[in-house]
């Protein structure tokens, strides 16, 4: 009974989460909106949910917020307000920006803010959570068993995001390429915690792509080759983080992307020079899979912003 007893905690012991995902106690008044939301939007046209993400803060007595509303970068909000126990925020749409303005409101409750969005002649319900507390400092990994996620014959072992359209992938001489803009992105049946991830990537001309950790957090594939770096450039944490230096290669040339994501501390190493030295990741990036930080999630590959080709994507658990 005792060995058994062992064994079973053993196995939970390798089971259990890979960082620490427990939440401080919820602050009161104003503070109780302070800090970092994972948000999932739901009711739009699409059925599909909108996966966002929101940092709200107090710069000397000033409250400014920073927001993703499930797509594309995230940008600073012109105007954000608590007023009377509600927060309310809104941003002009496009770029550049129209009349149209997208509305969102909320109050909090317990530890949870609840509210709806007005937006695109649509009406959203929405609820956020705090993201994980993680630690300070990344803790220490051995690697497991790498895994070839990408078998070099088949698409097995990936889905589709959108289960209702072609998946637009196909597998030739041993790389996977999608058919451009019209293509799914495609993520990995397994899900991971901390893991380091090996990428072969090749992509053509005027297009991008991107490589999302977790199903979260966005590596951007782009060709930016000779252009000024930001947030958008190939090797970003989009939005969020700016590589160190250019180390890209001419769109239609094969490069090489080496990750490593622990907790939420990320490096970036790009042909063989790092971009991204233990970066901080803040939050979700646009087009997340969903916003639960805490849990494991797969690998995604961008399909549907142009063509590109990959013929290595291997991923080493970090144990």
């Amino acid at each position: 009974m005792r060995l058994r007893l062992f064994a079973a905690l053993l196995m939970l012991a390798f089971i259990a989460p890979a960082w620490p995902v427990s939440a401080s106690a919820s602050p009161a008044g104003e503070d109780a909106y302070l800090g970092r939301w994972d948000i999932t939007a739901t009711g739009s046209q699409s059925g599909r949910p909108r996966n966002c993400w929101l940092e709200l803060r107090r710069d000397d007595g000033v409250l400014k917020g920073r927001f993703n509303a499930g797509g594309g970068a995230v940008f600073d909000l012109p105007q954000v307000t608590i007023e009377g126990g509600e927060l309310k925020f809104q941003y002009p749409q496009g770029n550049p920006p129209k009349e149209t303005q997208q509305v969102w409101q909320a109050t909090a409750k317990g530890a949870r803010l609840v509210g709806t969005a007005h937006l695109n002649g649509e009406t959203l319900s929405w609820s956020g959570v705090r993201g994980p507390v993680w630690p300070a400092t990344p803790p220490r990994r051995k690697p497991g068993k790498p895994v070839d996620l990408f078998n070099g014959k088949d698409v097995s072992g990936w889905l589709c995001q959108d289960p209702r359209r072609p998946m637009g992938w196909s597998v030739k001489d041993g790389i996977l390429m999608n058919e451009g803009r019209g293509a799914n992105n495609i993520y990995t049946q397994q899900k991971f915690n901390d893991f380091n991830l090996q990428v072969e990537f090749n992509v053509d001309p005027q297009s991008n792509s991107g490589v999302y950790l977790r199903g979260r957090y966005e590596i951007q594939i782009l060709d930016g080759y000779g252009r000024p770096l930001d947030v958008h450039s190939q090797g970003a944490l989009y939005g969020f983080i700016i590589p160190s230096v250019n180390a890209d290669k001419p769109a239609g040339e094969w490069q090489t992307y080496d990750i490593t994501l622990i907790a939420n501390h990320v490096t970036v190493i790009l042909n063989g020079t790092k971009i991204i030295d233990n970066g901080e990741v803040p939050g979700i990036t646009g087009g997340a899979l969903d916003a639960n930080e805490k849990g494991p999630g797969p690998i995604l590959l961008q399909g549907d912003h142009g063509r590109v080709q990959f013929r290595k994507v291997r991923l080493t658990p970090l144990i």
